[in-house]
């Protein structure tokens, strides 16, 4: 409810400090998130630790645990992501 009026007195050109500051917070979060869990960095990552297998540059154990954690965090990534997109959607409607 706090949102929509907040929505409702922005369109009107208006605005109250406590909601500003707790839209700028959201995202200040969202922001965050997005570095965090950046998708093309993970995904960058996991192609750099193929090439430094391939090379030679790592063993098959440090590649194997790299690549274990790196996909973890590519699938955090989406699920957060996705998540993100929903509630941006629902504050939309």
């Amino acid at each position: 409810m706090i949102l929509i009026d907040d929505l409702l007195l922005r369109t009107l050109g208006l605005s109250l400090k406590p909601f500003d500051l707790i839209w700028i917070m959201e995202l200040m979060k969202d922001y965050a998130l997005k570095e965090k869990y950046n998708m093309k960095k993970i995904t960058a990552q996991i192609k750099e630790n193929n090439l430094l297998f391939e090379i030679g540059e790592i063993s098959e154990e440090e590649y194997n645990e790299q690549k274990e954690l790196l996909t973890e965090r590519l699938t955090t990534a989406k699920q957060i992501m996705e998540n993100l997109s929903e509630v941006q959607i629902r504050e939309i409607e």
